[in-house]
């Protein structure tokens, strides 16, 4: 082993052991080039392991794993071992690299007063050249933490066992810096009392997300980035484009019975059929700006049309089958159609087919419009909000719900930054929903954008 870098440092083993917890079940934290990590063996949860694992199978059931999926057995003399997982390192670009199999143990030993803890992951290759380019190129890393309590100090320590083929150089340097400073940096906000604040995935699973997304980005992200014709940033927008179309896509599949879609090329987006689901209704993007997600969507065989106020450059760039289904036209409900507006305008009067699904992408003056018009159509929607418009058009700040005044004055008591303009205008546009009667629920999608609250309603 090869001890590589160590911090003195001030939380407790609690604090250590909670985020390096975290950090297994979320090793994106650790690195941009990753995805996730997909948990496939937790001792927990292994009732066959009575008192440690053994050298051959490691336990009765993990001898029905696939092999490379089995945990890697290891022994730490002087130490007791308490758990063991079996994650698989997830890369965001799997036409670059590989999933990973890995094992990580957790062990423990007192020494007097003094509590020491050691973190193990042991990645399944058998050499250096097996291993993929996100992964520091070694055979096994170790995270150690000890703390005296009478002292109140401890320290925090990154060790390598490296391969007999691959010196150590500066590249493993920088890693290990950077996982420690991680680890310091995230146990020392446990122990200030850290609380997560943004939580995703509460509607559409991470995995199921994130499958979708790779799959969109590797099919359509190039040929729509070099085809872009709008002056803004292409990449910002395709990159966001294609993380709602995967949600759309995974929330639709949930909603409908979508088996009697195709997509471009002829493949079915849902091979199960579900008798006790509708069939998919069909969507509208309302003020759909480049149509790219109209684009996207169609291609993915979801019929539907979006129209905005100013025809777009892009819209030539698509296929006829898709230009065909945008539309340049301003929408003026029809509560308001009294009023002489636009009469030198093509205006849709905010009536569509019934049930169909409303698409509110940031739609800005029709965003607070969103759930009234999936109120008069019976049709559920999603709304993720941008610049914030009252009912007549105006740029204008929502006022501050109750609840976030309530919530800052529990949490913070005599402050005047309650709530962001952002956060207003989202709680605004659902309250907005609950006073229609629908069942709202919220996303923080996963996307390149700080505007990314997805409300839903149905």
């Amino acid at each position: 082993w090869q001890p590589m870098l160590e911090s003195d440092c001030t939380f407790e083993p609690e604090m250590f052991l909670r985020v390096m917890h975290n950090l297994i079940k979320n090793p994106n934290i650790m690195s941009t080039h990753l995805f996730r990590a997909d948990i496939l063996y937790d001792s927990d949860a292994d009732h066959t392991i009575i008192e440690g694992p053994t050298t051959t199978h490691f336990s009765d059931f993990t001898k029905h794993l696939k092999p490379e999926y089995r945990p890697r057995y290891a022994e730490l003399p002087g130490f007791k071992w308490e758990r063991t997982y079996v994650r698989q390192l997830v890369p965001r670009n799997r036409q670059l690299d590989k999933d990973l199999p890995q094992t990580c143990h957790f062990y423990t030993r007192l020494d007097g007063e003094t509590t020491r803890n050691l973190i193990l992951y042991i990645p399944h290759v058998e050499d250096s050249e097996a291993m993929p380019w996100y992964h520091p190129r070694v055979r096994a890393v170790a995270f150690s933490h000890y703390w005296t309590p009478s002292s109140r100090l401890g320290a925090v320590a990154v060790h390598y066992s490296l391969f007999p083929d691959i010196p150590l150089d500066s590249r493993l340097e920088r890693t290990a810096l950077q996982l420690l400073t991680k680890i310091h940096k995230h146990s020392r906000g446990q122990q200030a009392g850290y609380q997560k604040r943004v939580h995703h995935d509460l509607v559409v699973p991470q995995k199921t997300f994130q499958e979708t997304y790779a799959r969109l980005k590797s099919t359509y992200a190039k040929f729509l980035i070099e085809g872009w014709a709008e002056v803004t940033d292409p990449a910002k927008h395709v990159f966001e484009d294609l993380g709602i179309a995967s949600f759309l896509i995974e929330l639709w599949k949930v909603m409908y019975d979508c088996t009697q879609l195709a997509d471009d090329k002829g493949n079915a987006v849902q091979l199960e059929k579900d008798s006790t689901k509708p069939p998919f209704p069909g969507f509208v993007d309302i003020g759909c700006g480049n149509g790219l997600l109209v684009n996207i969507l169609i291609k993915e065989g979801f019929p539907g049309w979006g129209f905005d106020a100013r025809h777009r450059k892009s819209w030539e760039t698509f296929a006829p089958n898709v230009k065909s289904k945008l539309a340049e036209g301003i929408l003026v409900p029809e509560q308001l159609e009294a009023v002489d507006l636009l009469r030198d305008r093509d205006f849709h009067n905010g009536r569509f087919k019934k049930g169909t699904f409303i698409v509110s992408n940031h739609a800005d003056e029709l965003t607070p419009w969103t759930p009234l018009l999936a109120y008069l159509n019976d049709s559920p929607f999603i709304a993720i909000p941008c610049c914030s418009h009252n009912l007549a058009g105006a740029r204008w700040r929502a006022p501050i719900s109750k609840a976030a005044k309530e919530k800052a004055a529990a949490q913070r008591p005599g402050t005047k930054n309650v709530q962001s303009a952002y956060a207003s205008l989202c709680d605004y546009v659902s309250g907005l929903a609950n006073d229609m009667g629908f069942v709202v629920e919220t996303e923080i999608l996963r996307i390149p954008s700080t505007r990314n609250t997805c409300i839903l309603g149905r």
